[in-house]
Formats: structure tokens, sequence, C-alpha cells
């Protein structure tokens, strides 16, 4: 029997990316697959994504801590993951597995750990997972992984130029998410707001120098609000809000008014599609959230509070060619008043960057994982 760990430590934001393929697999015979996460609310959440997706038996195992680390590390304000040190408390537990696959790529840190350890699989978590955004560079941490599933032939390729791995160790599979959403017939556009007014998602990032929430965050809200001609739904990257108080969290979005303003700090639905599919107007910095929005090519507003058009990276100038980017808050209420009637001068640029990043999102990607997973293993005889 073969035992193919999941290393879910990066939270459930990205379980989506992995779990379909994780329930594919264990319906395969002679594969046991064990997932591992950080905590109970995790292990929660994964047990309802994996019956969903129709698993057979799969483990859940959280990566506990000492209580008095656990206790530690709440009183110093630490993230509550500690995921490193999960890691190599976990080692030979996890080193056991006959493969790791991992969305994100702190568990490549269980390569550099003293003893054996199995192939590492990458499952890039969104697009461009390859890269860090925001001008850093490439993510050397990347190049510790024996294979890598990536969603379109954008990723294979600026993971293969980039020098991270070789042509034979990347392999296009599709976009998980969307293709497991799509299975479950959940990728339907639906109203949030009960009027006809065009719904804006703001989706700022947590990225401390690209990301716009606190330069244009309330700014935004006062001004829409006094405005009335949008709607909005301001659903940041999860991990934005992830070190709140609970009181900070709902004093937020307490601010929301079911007429017109959502708020959400990080519920389920800021994860599942519901915001990307039910707003009219995409605005954000960046994030690889563009790319499920545009499942259905439609308005983008970007920010640029940098004021550089992404200089050094290698992501944002492809991104931020999909709409209108804007340097200044002054020039923001404009350019999403414009957005709808500048769009089909970026539709045909938005479905060519979609079909490059992600190829057919109605494809089986799930199973086409789960296969190139299984033929990877065969192939070393493992």
């Amino acid at each position: 029997m073969r035992t193919i760990g999941f290393s879910l430590i990066g939270g459930s934001h990205q379980f989506l990316h992995g779990l379909p393929v994780a329930a594919a697999l264990s319906r395969r015979s002679g594969v046991v697959v064990e997932v591992f996460v950080v905590s109970d609310a995790d292990a929660d959440t994964a047990r309802e994504m994996l019956n969903a997706f129709g698993a057979g038996a799969v483990e859940v195992i959280v990566l506990r801590l000492p209580r008095l680390v656990e206790r530690a590390a709440r009183r110093e304000g630490a993230a509550a993951p500690l995921k490193t040190l999960r890691l190599a408390w976990w080692s030979r537990r996890l080193r056991r597995c006959t493969t790791i696959v991992a969305l994100e790529r702190t568990s490549a840190f269980l390569a550099r750990l003293p003893g054996h350890c199995p192939p590492l699989i990458q499952i890039p978590h969104g697009v461009g997972g390859a890269r860090r955004a925001g001008g850093n560079g490439v993510d050397g941490r990347f190049s510790a992984f024996d294979l890598a599933l990536v969603a379109g032939e954008a990723d294979r390729r600026s993971t293969i130029d980039a020098g991270l791995l070789p042509a034979e160790r990347v392999q296009v599979v599709g976009q998980i998410k969307l293709s497991g959403l799509n299975r479950l017939g959940l990728l339907q556009r639906k109203r949030l707001f009960a009027n006809a007014r065009p719904t804006i998602l703001y989706n700022p990032h947590f990225h401390p120098r690209r990301g716009s929430w606190e330069q244009f965050g309330r700014a935004l809200i006062d001004a829409l609000g006094q405005d009335r001609a949008f709607n909005l739904i301001v659903a940041p990257h999860v991990r934005l809000f992830a070190d709140a108080s609970a009181s900070e969290r709902e004093a937020l979005e307490a601010l929301g008014d079911p007429d017109w303003l959502i708020i959400d700090t990080g519920s389920s639905r800021s994860m599942d599609m519901t915001y990307t599919l039910g707003a009219d107007i995409y605005l954000g910095d960046f994030s690889s959230q563009l790319y499920e929005w545009l499942i259905f090519p439609r308005p983008c507003v970007f920010i640029d509070q940098v004021g550089d058009g992404g200089a050094g990276d290698t992501k944002l100038p492809e991104m931020w060619s999909m709409g209108e980017t804007v340097t200044s808050f002054a020039d923001l209420l404009p350019a999403l008043s414009r957005a709808r009637v500048s769009h089909p001068d970026y539709r045909h640029r938005q479905s060519a960057l979609m079909h490059d990043a992600v190829g057919d999102f109605r494809e089986p990607a799930d199973e086409v994982a789960a296969d190139a997973i299984v033929a990877f293993l065969e192939a070393r005889q493992l």
C-alpha cells in the first residue's frame, strides 16, 4: 500500500486546491491517503470538503504541539500555525509517507532535516505559485520538490524559465479548485444584493508593500457609502486579518449594510468563490484570485499604490494589463465608473491570459493530478 500524505499547513483557504486530489486518490486501490492540518477547525473543514468530493476513507491528523508551546505562542502573539515547528515536531510521522503533497512551500523544510525524506510534490495554491508576488523574485524552496503539478502552461514556463525545476519535473494538470467546484455545480453566478446596482468586489492582499488596504480600504468604503452608485463587497485575502482579534473583526464587519455593503474578514464565503461569482467589477492590487474571477470575463480595476507598474515582478504587469490601473485614490472612483464601458478593450486579453494560466476549468483536474501522482510513484518504483 502506498501512503500519500497531504501537508495542508497553509490554512483552510488553500484546501480546495488539494483536497479534490486527495479525494480522488482515496478512491484508488492500493492507496492510503492521510491529511495533516494545524488545528481542529481545519480538521473539521477538511472532513467536510472530503465528504463533499466523495472521498473514501481518509485519516485527518492535527499536527499538535505540546500545550505549553501552544500557550506561549498565543501569549506572544505568534501566528497560530507555527508551521515550521509543527513540521519539525511531526517530521518522523510525516516522512513515513510514500510521498508528501504540499500546497505551499514551507513543507520543503522536511527535505532539509537529517535522515530519509520521501519525494515531495508541489501543487501551488492559486496561479503563479512558483513565484513570490511584489517584486521579491523567485522562491528557491520550490526547487526542493521532486514534482510540481501546475495549473497551466504559463506557470509551467515560469517555473522552468526561473530555473526552479527542470521540464521533466513540471506537469500541467489544470486548475484543481475551479475544476472541483465546477464538478459540484457551484460555479453559478448569484446576485448578493436585492438591487440592480453594479457590485464591486474589493480584494486587497496582505502584502505589506503592495497590499492596498491600509492606504485605500476605509477611504473606499466611505466614498462609496456617500456615492451609492455601487454595491461593495470587501473580501480581503484571508491572511490580511489573520492576526486581528475577534473584536477587531467584528467591529469592521459591523460596518456592513445589507442594502449595499458586505465586509468579510475571512469566512468560508471568502474561499468558495461566493464573492467572485456574485460581483460585477473586480478591484484589487494583486492576487491569484483574479484568475478565479475571470472564468467569466468581467471588468477589472487595479491599484498600484507603489506607482512603479510592477517593476521587478513578472506577474504584476500581466495581471494589471487586464484592466485599468490607478496609482492614486483620486483616480479610483472615476476608473470604477468607466470599468464596464471600457471592458471590451480588455476582454480578449483576459480570455487569452486565462486560457494560458488555467486552461479549461471544466476538465477533471483532480483526476488528472491523481493520475500524475500515481504515475510518478510507479516510475520511481515506490
